[in-house]
C-alpha cells in the first residue's frame, strides 16, 4: 500500500496540496544484517540515520477519490484491450 500511496502523491498532477499532505524530516536507517526477517526494515535512528522527508499526514478521503478516478483513466495500460491498442496510443500523442 505504501508504494501505491507514494506513487499517487508523486504523480499527482495538481500537487500534494490536493491531498492536504504534510511532510516531516526524520533520520532513518535501513537495516541490512543478513537476517531476512528484518532486512529492509526502516527505523528512526537519531544518531546515525539519514535525514529523509516522510509523508506524515494526508486526507484519506481525497486520496481514495484520486485513486479511484485514476483507475477509470482509459490511458492506463491495464485498461487497453490489446498490445496493438497500446502501440497506437504511444505512436499518436
Amino acid at each position: 500500500m505504501g508504494e501505491i500511496l507514494g506513487a499517487v502523491v508523486l504523480a499527482n498532477g495538481h500537487g500534494p496540496s490536493n491531498l492536504n499532505a504534510k511532510f516531516e524530516f526524520k533520520p532513518i536507517k535501513v537495516l541490512a544484517q543478513g537476517d531476512e526477517s528484518i532486512d529492509g526494515k526502516m527505523v528512526v535512528d537519531e544518531k546515525h540515520g539519514k535525514l529523509v522527508r516522510i509523508l506524515s499526514h494526508m486526507s484519506s478521503k481525497a486520496y481514495h477519490k484520486m485513486f479511484a478516478n485514476s483507475l477509470g483513466d482509459w490511458n492506463q495500460s491495464a485498461r487497453v484491450g490489446s498490445f496493438e491498442d497500446q502501440r497506437r496510443k504511444w505512436s499518436h500523442p
